[in-house]
């Protein structure tokens, strides 16, 4: 399975989870917007493109089977699929919970524009 198709098949996996269930919680927290809409709108939309991020960062780790992290302040972190198994998943199940948290967002964004 290509990556392309494993990012979209996620990306899609997470919109249509954050449609159904998580945008409600999501909506809750936000206020309308009253001066600018439009930017509310493309605010959304930039979170919906973080989102297809979040979907891309775990499918390319599972096509390569290596997970690297590195950050200056948090450290390094590498996790091979054969030799770390259960690291490597629980990052790949943070990394999509992490988009999925964000599509909500955006879609619960999008959705203060029918208010």
């Amino acid at each position: 399975m290509s990556t392309t198709f494993m990012t979209w098949l996620g990306f899609v996996a997470m919109i249509v989870i954050a449609a159904c269930f998580t945008w409600r919680p999501a909506y809750a927290t936000l206020r309308p917007p009253r001066h600018r809409p439009v930017a509310f709108l493309f605010g959304s939309l930039v979170f919906l493109l973080m989102a297809l991020m979040f979907a891309w960062l775990p499918a390319n780790a599972i096509d390569t089977g290596h997970i690297h992290v590195s950050h200056r302040r948090a450290g390094t972190l590498d996790a091979w699929r054969e030799i770390e198994p259960i690291t490597f998943w629980l990052i790949i199940v943070a990394e999509y919970l992490c988009g999925l948290l964000i599509a909500s967002y955006a879609i619960a964004g999008i959705a203060l524009m029918d208010r």
